[in-house]
């Protein structure tokens, strides 16, 4: 199986104004799963927005069939890892490479897999 992006978010101060803005200039559709967080309904590469302040790259989600062990993996070759998180879309954690790239890694929950072509 190859490792696929699979989602990705934008960071923004405001997701209110963030709805407004991209909803008008690209017509999408949005659902709000918590305060910090907005998910986008209508794209076909799956994404959302979180509200923790600007940042002129996106949040990287790739998609590992076990994620304790790609992070394990990320530490023997010299990057580090953040907290595991879980939620209702699968575990996953922040990761760091050996030169700094901020990238994430998501082991997805049952229903939230990419389908396999």
């Amino acid at each position: 199986m190859s490792v696929e992006l699979h989602y990705y978010t934008l960071s923004v101060a405001n997701l209110d104004r963030a709805a407004a803005f991209y909803g008008k200039l690209f017509g999408w559709e949005f659902r709000r799963e918590h305060e910090t967080y907005l998910h986008v309904t209508n794209t076909s590469v799956p994404m959302g927005f979180t509200a923790d302040g600007p940042s002129s790259q996106p949040n990287l989600y790739y998609d590992v069939p076990d994620v304790d062990a790609a992070a394990e993996r990320v530490r023997e070759l010299g990057g580090s890892t953040g907290e595991m998180y879980e939620s209702t879309s699968g575990r996953g954690c922040a990761c760091t490479d050996d030169q700094g790239t901020r990238i994430s890694l998501w082991q997805p929950a049952p229903g939230f897999a990419r389908p396999q072509t």
